[in-house]
């Protein structure tokens, strides 16, 4: 990032030497961008009454450090205006996409067993029973700076699980094991904390 301001660039870019008058230039972090590796994830309501069964907060929700999330976003349909010999756009039908969330699968806290019944809500694979009442819950994903503050949320609304699934299993790669969640929301709101 270039900049043509003096002041700043002095203000923000040199500090002294340890008293001395020798200016030492210094990478600012204040017009940093978010990092795309530093995030919390937050599922709301899948925290659990067992103190043991998963990682949860204050608001019984499940936190985990997610190992990767999927593009989140949504577009709107065109709607083509034909007069005469022109055609127009409007905007049409909102459509929100789906993501994929990728975690390791921790050996302790009950995170895995969490994450499966969470599918279950979507689709009990013990009793075939397709939704249920709670089915539909929010997720926050929270954004942070280079020292670990909270710095962005992005929430999504109305999301359940649409797939579950376990990596492969394989001897001869030395990768830690992981379990993806295919999600599908109503709609995302990104706020700045």
């Amino acid at each position: 990032m270039a900049f043509t301001n003096n002041k700043i660039t002095n203000e923000y870019f040199d500090q002294n030497r340890n008293g001395g008058d020798d200016r030492l230039n210094t990478l600012s972090q204040q017009y940093d961008s978010l990092r795309t590796y530093s995030w919390l994830i937050s599922i709301d309501g899948l925290g659990g009454n067992d103190p043991d069964s998963s990682p949860r907060d204050q608001s019984n929700s499940l936190t985990l450090a997610c190992k990767q999330i999927g593009n989140i976003g949504f577009s709107v349909e065109d709607i083509a205006v034909d007069r005469i010999n022109d055609k127009y756009y409007y905007p049409g039908k909102y459509a929100a996409d789906e993501t994929t969330l990728t975690f390791d699968n921790l050996i302790e806290g009950g995170a895995a067993v969490t994450l499966f019944n969470w599918m279950r809500e979507t689709y009990d694979p013990f009793t075939g029973q397709l939704g249920g009442p709670d089915m539909k819950r929010k997720i926050y994903i929270t954004q942070l700076d280079a020292q670990h503050n909270p710095k962005m949320r992005i929430t999504l609304y109305g999301a359940y699980c649409k797939f579950y699934r376990l990596a492969e299993l394989n001897y001869s790669t030395n990768d830690f094991h992981t379990i993806e969640c295919g999600v599908k929301y109503d709609f995302a709101v990104q706020e700045k904390i």
